[in-house]
């Protein structure tokens, strides 16, 4: 063999071994790392093991592999408020399960997604939350936050349960000790009501319930039966006075650091998780219900007079606190934006 012949198979040598270095390091895994509070293997009791397995499935596939997601189910990770923060510090990418309460120690206007019967129905409030509202709300929250919405997941309506008597209206919530999370807009809520608002943490409300500490809480269908206040619980009436809309968030830092194509494939990868779980929550409303129901629980539809009467008691003293933290723009943005998804 001549020198040139030589030379010639080494630097092709060296350009096929550059290739496959190029084409390991393409194809270089990356952790994503999803934190919840919830539990696994069941997709119908536990929804957001529908989520993550969903999310998880759609962006390996999306990414060729490039991604494979990590899920910590359980709180093994720590509670919610623990999750946000590791998620706005980066040591967890994704953090599953938050509310609005979470976030707006970080970012306090978000709670104007609390104002009670914003939304006539679940498919106004995804159309709102999934369009340009949303969408400017999720960038102020990264830019304060650190964190960015993944995916708004209006799930289903709040209903006031206790273990006192039934509330047909707001007379039936005087001198009740109602738990709240600890948000002001909750707070005056209950309080525009007649109860007495106390806050708990998530952990400790069965407990709390169980020895009398509070008399009720307020709650979605299905988060009741995932923390069983159906055994602690006698009444439960549907007044849907607030939306309950599980928020999931990725690090903003993570997420910028991403190319064009790993966006999109992070933004499918979420609305179809997002669609399954909502689904899932959706199709077993009735069913909940009834699970709710057999345990002895009596369950309310107040007639619409009665909703009324809620309406009437509670949207003017929210807005007023609302309107000190979150500003009137934002509440008339959100009204503006509520108004054109119920036009069209």
């Amino acid at each position: 063999m001549t020198v040139f012949s030589k030379l010639k198979t080494g630097a092709a040598a060296a350009v096929v071994g550059l290739s496959l270095a190029c084409a390991a390091g393409a194809q270089a895994e990356t952790i994503v790392k999803i934190a919840t509070v919830d539990g696994e293997g069941d997709l119908l009791k536990n929804p957001y093991w529908a989520y993550t397995e969903v999310f998880g499935t759609i962006l390996s596939n999306q990414t060729g592999g490039r991604y494979t997601v990590q899920v910590f189910p359980n709180g093994q990770l720590g509670d919610l408020e623990s999750l946000l923060e590791q998620n706005i510090r980066g040591t967890i990418q994704i953090a599953a399960g938050l509310s609005t309460g979470h976030l707006a120690a970080y970012y306090p206007p978000v709670q104007v997604l609390d104002m009670p019967y914003a939304f006539p129905n679940l498919e106004i409030a995804r159309e709102v939350l999934d369009g340009e509202f949303g969408q400017s709300l999720s960038d102020k929250i990264a830019a304060e936050a650190g964190v960015r919405v993944l995916s708004y997941m209006p799930s289903a309506f709040r209903n006031f349960s206790n273990s006192v008597r039934p509330i047909h209206s707001p007379k039936d919530m005087e001198g009740l000790k109602m738990r709240t999370q600890s948000i002001p807009v909750h707070l005056e809520l209950v309080k525009a009501l007649g109860a007495s608002a106390t806050p708990i943490a998530w952990a400790e409300l069965y407990n709390a319930l169980q020895t009398g500490v509070v008399d009720g809480q307020e709650n979605a269908p299905y988060t009741m039966l995932l923390a069983n206040l159906q055994e602690v619980q006698k009444y439960y009436t549907l007044d849907h006075h607030l939306t309950n809309i599980p928020i999931v968030t990725i690090n903003e830092e993570f997420y910028q650091g991403l190319s064009d194509a790993d966006k999109k494939a992070f933004d499918f990868a979420a609305r179809q998780a997002t669609f399954a779980m909502l689904g899932i929550i959706t199709a077993k409303e009735s069913q909940d219900l009834k699970v709710i129901r057999d345990a002895g629980v009596e369950i309310y539809q107040p007639t619409p007079e009665e909703f009324q009467l809620f309406v009437k008691a509670t949207k003017a003293p929210v807005a007023a606190v609302l309107k000190d933290i979150v500003g009137q723009d934002l509440l008339d943005e959100l009204d503006a934006a509520v108004e054109k998804a119920s036009a069209e």
